[in-house]
Formats: structure tokens, C-alpha cells, sequence
């Protein structure tokens, strides 16, 4: 589906941004491991694509992810070499031998990494319902249904790919928060305070406590304002230094209310996919 097909007015819009806001952000406190783990869009994205690579060979669609076969897609990194081990040390994947290939492990997705990417993906999936771009009952499906999870899961690859050729391009709000060290947690923080005033008025102040937020995401005070001060630079957000207020852009919301249209719509499609997949199988 594209953005133009999903015809949202600006309640419709607004309420599914605040679920998101109000049900991703609360994932990422407290939680510093997986904040240091995730954080980076780059980690993130590698850990996607093992899942989906991981599930496309439960269903008989493709081989079993090594670190060759990711390095393939995503490009040749010595961070990611670094970051799959990480992974293997809090459990959140295992290190098998390669039948064919001595030199090789296959790389397998435990439960908690892949518990962990359906409850994100639950999370949009209820945006896109609340957005009406998506069957209302399909998070429930996914999370109730062990086979449509897996197909759900082996489908997301080309929702997966756009993101990250997106993410890539940094030219939107929304890709330039996610470039940074829990990027995207900050900006989902700013779209919570934002929408958490009251009014018509587009230009919203709020106060963000700062120190209190970085400790939360685990990151350090300095880099959040670098954050902060970067996305003034670039008139995404405007701030009050002397009564401690941000307030946010109509290109930051803007910019942003695209990308999640066109995100939500990506995971329409991929539960559509889902079934296709499915009715192949039968």
C-alpha cells in the first residue's frame, strides 16, 4: 500500500502516533543492555535480517543465516563481526557447526531475539490498525498465532530492505534521529511530550527533563544534548534555553508523520505477504 492510498485525517494520524510513542518508548527504559545492544540502527537492522533469515529456513525458503551470508547483504563490517558475538554472549542467538562448510557457522535466532522483534512489530502492527491502514485483529494474530509469527516474520525481509534504504539516505527527521546512538528512542520521547499538550496550536512547548531521559535510555547527558542542539541546527526542533522548553517543527512532524505512514504500510504489506506465503505452502 502506499501513503497516498491511506487516506488519514490528522485524529487518525495523531492517535496512532501516540500509541506508538507511549508503547515503543517504555520498551527502552531501564533496559541499558538492550539499549547498548540495539541502539544502533546498523545492530538493529543485522539483527532483523538474522531473524528473517533464520525464519525463511524454518519454512523452507532459504539457507540459514552465517555471518558471510549477512555480511553479503548488509556489507562486509568488523563492527558487525564484534556485534554478533555480543549477541552470542547474551544469549540472544547460538553458534552452530556448518554441515557444509567447517569454516562456517550458522548463526541461530533464540527465543528472546525473536520474542523480542515480534513485540516491536506487534506494536506497529496496532499502529497500523489504530491508523486504519491494517485489519484490526491482526496483532492478536501475531501474537497469538505461532505459524502466522513465523510466516509474518520470513515476510518482513522487504519491509526490512526499505527501512534500511531509507534509514541510509538520512534525508527525513526521522532517519536522521535514527543515525544516532538511540536516535529513535529520543525523537519517539520528543513525539511523546509533544502530543502529551493539549491545543490546537502546532507549536507545542514542553519541557524535557534531559538528565532524567539519558539516564532512562542508558546514554551518556552530553550526547543527548549534541542530539538535541544537531536537531536545532537543522530546524527540526526549536529550543528555549532559558525556560528549559522544546518545541517541535512542522518539518520535524512532518517529516516524520511520512516515514511512519509509509512504515505502517510496509508491515500492511508484509502481513499480506504473510498470507501469500501461506496459501503457497497449502
Amino acid at each position: 500500500m502506499d501513503v497516498s492510498q491511506a487516506r488519514l485525517d490528522d485524529q487518525a494520524y495523531e492517535d496512532a502516533i501516540r500509541y506508538c510513542a507511549n508503547s515503543i518508548l517504555p520498551m527502552h527504559f531501564g533496559e541499558k543492555l538492550i539499549n547498548k545492544i540495539f541502539g544502533r540502527n546498523l545492530q538493529s537492522h543485522a539483527a532483523g535480517l538474522l531473524a528473517v533469515m533464520h525464519c525463511e529456513a524454518e519454512l523452507g525458503l532459504g539457507e540459514r543465516p552465517t555471518l558471510t551470508r549477512i555480511q553479503a547483504e548488509m556489507g562486509r563490517s568488523r563492527t558487525l563481526a564484534s556485534f554478533f558475538t555480543l549477541l552470542r554472549f547474551a544469549r540472544f542467538i547460538e553458534a552452530v557447526d556448518h554441515a557444509e562448510d567447517r569454516r562456517a557457522k550458522i548463526l541461530v535466532a533464540r527465543p528472546p531475539l525473536l520474542d523480542g522483534l515480534k513485540t516491536w512489530l506487534s506494536h506497529h502492527m496496532t499502529c497500523a490498525e489504530v491508523a486504519g491502514i491494517l485489519p484490526i485483529g491482526s496483532t492478536h494474530r501475531l501474537k497469538s498465532d505461532e505459524e502466522f509469527a513465523l510466516r509474518y516474520i520470513a515476510a518482513a525481509r522487504l519491509m526490512l530492505d526499505r527501512v534500511r534504504a531509507h534509514m541510509a539516505s538520512r534525508r527525513d527527521a526521522w532517519s536522521w534521529f535514527d543515525s544516532f546512538d538511540c536516535g529513535d528512542r529520543i525523537a519517539l520521547a520528543l513525539l511523546r511530550a509533544h502530543y502529551e499538550q493539549s491545543g490546537e496550536q502546532q507549536t507545542r512547548w514542553f519541557l524535557l527533563e534531559t538528565r532524567q531521559l539519558a539516564e532512562r535510555l542508558g546514554i551518556s547527558h552530553s550526547h543527548l544534548r549534541n542530539v538535541l542542539n544537531g536537531a536545532e541546527a537543522r530546524s527540526l526542533i526549536r529550543q528555549d534555553r532559558r525556560g528549559h522548553q522544546i518545541a517541535l517543527t512542522p518539518q520535524m512532524l512532518s517529516e516524520i508523520r511520512d516515514f511512519h505512514l509509509s512504515f505502517w504500510c510496509w508491515v500492511a504489506e508484509s502481513a499480506d505477504q504473510a498470507e501469500n506465503l501461506r496459501r503457497s505452502a497449502a
